[in-house]
């Protein structure tokens, strides 16, 4: 691995990822890389984003279980029948865990018991909702202005 330790060797990448075609973008020293997975996500629109997630995800299931390609795993089978137990659980957190950068409880192949439902928890913590528009309260504030107050009294709202 290279220094930061989060870079095959060129030799490697080939057999490590299946000679998928990689996201890239440059580095710190101005080279050419892979994308990781939150940058891959955050870059893609909405509908792309979910379907590499999942792609990744089966990828990953496929790995921890030692099958060729994402290609023979069944996003909506849960887990337990497609061979996970405990440690091959925790084994998949890990790589999750170590690729995405997240913080990833060990219980999380049983919390989300299908690699679709995982997908769709990792998407969620890559590129939460956005929260509300801080404008939009304050044109609420501003309508909530020119209500008299005997009309909020009236309909119950200040009490």
């Amino acid at each position: 691995r290279d220094p930061a330790g989060d870079d095959l060797p060129v030799l490697l990448r080939d057999l490590v990822d299946g000679g998928r075609a990689h996201r890239t973008g440059p580095d710190s020293g101005g080279r050419t890389r892979p994308l990781g997975l939150p940058a891959t996500v955050a870059a893609l629109p909405p509908g792309e984003a979910e379907t590499a997630v999942l792609d990744w995800v089966r990828d990953q299931v496929a790995v921890v279980l030692g099958h060729s390609s994402g290609a023979d795993i069944d996003i909506n089978q849960a887990f337990t029948p497609l061979g996970f137990d405990s440690l091959t659980s925790v084994e998949l957190c890990n790589r999750l865990a170590s690729q995405t950068g997240l913080r990833l409880p060990s219980t999380l192949v049983f919390s989300h018991p299908t690699p679709r439902e995982l997908g769709e928890h990792l998407l969620g913590l890559l590129r939460p909702a956005p929260g509300p528009d801080p404008a939009d309260d304050e044109k609420i504030r501003e309508v909530l202005r020119t209500v008299p107050i005997d009309r909020l009294r009236d309909a119950g709202l200040l009490e």
